[in-house]
């Protein structure tokens, strides 16, 4: 019995002490963040002719280096559907807007959702 308290309070202390550490992590801004750079969309319509289609406004600040970016870009309004891949140079602390016109999407296809992703751009692991 004596051994089981012992222990207890041996065991108690060593968690005590465990959960009160600090957690101490040492890294850089740039491996904080897997993404050196910030990004921002809005979904938008716009007259192309006659017709009325489906547009995003995109807007992406970068980080604190230069990165090449591929941006994935998803539509989907009822029954039509389109995407598209945008590559580009950003460079560090750069603001690039932009929009990106569905022309196969019109408004009358129905109520839209849209889906966009933004991730570094290497070729051959460089």
């Amino acid at each position: 019995m004596k051994k089981f308290a012992i222990f207890s309070i041996l065991a108690g202390s060593s968690l005590f002490m465990a959960c009160t550490q600090p957690n101490v992590v040492n890294a850089t801004p740039e491996e904080h963040h897997e993404i050196p750079y910030e990004m921002a969309s809005q979904l938008d319509t716009v007259e192309l002719g006659e017709s009325r289609v489906y547009a995003i406004h995109y807007t992406w600040v970068g980080g604190m280096k230069d990165t090449s970016i591929v941006y994935y870009l998803s539509l989907y309004a009822g029954k039509a559907s389109e995407s598209d891949t945008l590559y580009e140079y950003l460079a560090a602390g750069d603001t690039v807007q932009g929009d990106y016109i569905f022309s196969s999407v019109p408004v009358s296809s129905g109520t839209a959702a849209y889906k966009t992703h933004l991730e570094p751009y290497t070729t051959h692991g460089k």
